[in-house]
């Protein structure tokens, strides 16, 4: 069968690693093609993960990026946000959303799958002790006894998140 990959407002996605996240080009391309030794196929299967409904993701070979799988509604809504995104990213340089650097989608046995890339916020912090997967609901969101993750109703309620001030910025 026949495989189409197609990536989406690649300029757009160059400008936005390159001019605002400063990334080299070579430097993503390296990242995303996996390393020399093990290649991509290693790579993804020791980073590959699948979601409760039914969505995947896959870390970069080298942890810096999150590729993330979206419906087809997701991705169109997603390019008709990059504009905005786009300024908004370039004026607010230390925002808190996720730097998007990429948006493909591959299409095999006559399905289509569309993806996002993102950076990942993990990839240059020191070990955690701590983890919460955060969606901002509190249904159904408390994790199991054992599980290492914990959920939105785990997080104490008088726990504050303190964020280091922007410069220039108010303390």
């Amino acid at each position: 069968g026949r495989v189409t990959f197609r990536e989406y407002a690649p300029r757009t996605m160059q400008w936005l690693r390159s001019r605002v996240f400063g990334v080299e080009a070579e430097a993503y391309a390296t990242a995303m093609a996996g390393s020399l030794e093990g290649g991509v196929e290693l790579s993804l299967a020791r980073s590959f993960s699948e979601g409760r409904g039914g969505g995947f993701f896959f870390f970069s070979a080298d942890g810096r990026y999150l590729a993330k799988s979206m419906t087809r509604a997701e991705h169109h809504a997603l390019l008709q946000l990059l504009p905005q995104y786009c300024r908004h990213m370039q004026s607010q340089p230390r925002s808190l959303l996720s730097r998007l650097s990429g948006c493909y989608s591959i299409t095999m046995y006559g399905q289509t799958k569309f993806f996002h890339v993102l950076s990942n916020v993990f990839a240059d912090l020191p070990p955690m002790h701590e983890r919460f997967d955060l969606k901002g609901s509190w249904v159904d969101r408390h994790a199991t006894p054992g599980e290492k993750t914990r959920k939105d109703s785990d997080w104490p309620a008088s726990r504050l998140l303190r964020l280091p001030p922007q410069p220039g910025g108010p303390p």
